[in-house]
């Protein structure tokens, strides 16, 4: 039985942050998104302009027939000029654990924002096991036990760098960043992925419950991010 704080869905509250950010007119860029834009095109309020971001053009050509007004295929890590002051909102969904550096990805995101533009996003944690344990593998070892245990689809995976993915380290860059306000949300929810077995579950959960209960923030497995420029 997983603890009460598993009962969530983590896209439903996710999505949830993003909608309530989301007004009519805004101009979005969602991050990373490829073939799946974090809110669909019949959700959107009125004449929003959502862009879509991915550094892979395969993935966003596989989204589908109009879920995008604008495609824009680019490293999240590099600056983006002729973009510069363009979005009300940029939103990513399970994307800033995978850039090399956080602190270029955060900067591009403030400058793309008008100033008092909200970035909404959601990260895997630095510390988490599976964080400690992408660290240790090779990538390709990490990728076939993830589709072995956890039938992950293997296209499905991508590198991962978990740079500046604790709380401390998101502080002091958003700090550095001229960022106006954030709020960083920890969660304590890894145990799913130690489904195949019960009793690593169990003894893991016991370690997960100790940092949740004595809010040990920087080894949360998970984190919400809403920053306004």
């Amino acid at each position: 039985m997983l603890p009460e704080r598993y009962s969530e869905p983590w896209r439903a509250g996710y999505v949830a942050r993003v909608a309530a950010a989301l007004q009519p007119g805004n101009r979005v860029l969602d991050v990373g998104s490829g073939a799946q834009p974090t809110i669909p095109r019949d959700q959107r309020p009125d004449e929003c302009v959502y862009v879509g971001l991915d550094v892979s053009g395969e993935e966003l050509a596989r989204a589908s027939d109009g879920a995008y007004d604008e495609v824009l295929v680019a490293d999240i890590c590099r600056p983006l000029p002729p973009h510069a002051g363009r979005f009300d909102l940029v939103t990513s969904w399970q994307v800033l654990e995978h850039v090399p550096s956080m602190r270029a990805a955060l900067a591009a995101q403030h400058q793309a924002l008008v100033p008092g533009g909200r970035m909404v996003a959601m990260l895997s944690g630095g510390w988490s096991f599976y964080a400690l344990a992408g660290r240790i593998m090779p990538y390709r070892l990490s990728t076939s036990l993830q589709v072995r245990l956890l039938g992950a689809a293997p296209d499905s995976k991508f590198p991962t760098h978990y740079d500046g993915c604790t709380d401390r380290a998101l502080r002091r860059m958003l700090a550095e960043g001229g960022w106006a306000s954030w709020e960083i949300v920890p969660h304590y929810k890894a145990g799913g992925y130690l489904g195949f077995s019960r009793a690593l579950q169990r003894v893991y959960l016991k370690y997960e419950d100790w940092a949740a209960r004595n809010q040990r923030i920087n080894l949360a497995t998970h984190y919400y991010i809403e920053a306004v420029r």
